[in-house]
């Protein structure tokens, strides 16, 4: 029985899951390999709970958008795929006296999302500066990589 264990053990320290880092203008997006879903997911969920954030919304894309294939005889895109709304008071706070425009950036989002090959990938879309001079929109983006990176630890 301990060797069983020590073998499952040993084994699952060489499981771990690879990513690749696709930084383009627009969007931060990672693609992890040899991952669970589930777990990647409850795992960014515990890291956003963790840094104070609250989860405003969920939205299952993945299911929404299955169930509209279906109904227009397609084939669904994601296996799975979900959208979570962020907010957190402090940081809301700091965006506003920066400019009072950046309320449109509320909540913040984080999309995990799998799809028919069994790819996985964790993304946000970059924030933008509303006015020249603006800084908080770099600090959003810093701040969301950190969530998902640090999820993945």
């Amino acid at each position: 029985m301990i060797k069983l264990i020590l073998l499952f053990s040993t084994l699952f320290c060489f499981l771990e899951a690879n990513y690749k880092i696709i930084d383009n203008e627009n969007n931060f997006i990672i693609k992890i390999d040899n991952a669970d879903f589930k777990i990647l997911y409850v795992n960014l969920k515990d890291e956003i709970n963790f840094q104070s954030f609250t989860i405003v919304h969920e939205l299952d894309l993945a299911k929404s958008t299955a169930n509209v294939a279906v109904a227009l005889e397609k084939e669904p895109i994601l296996k799975n795929g979900i959208n979570i709304l962020i907010c957190k008071s402090s940081f809301t706070l700091e965006m506003h006296e920066e400019n009072i425009e950046n309320i449109v950036f509320c909540p913040l989002g984080i999309s995990i999302y799998e799809n028919k090959n069994n790819e996985i990938f964790i993304s946000y879309k970059k924030y933008k500066a509303l006015k020249n001079g603006d800084k908080i929109a770099l600090k959003i983006n810093e701040v969301l990589k950190d969530l998902i990176f640090k999820s993945l630890d």
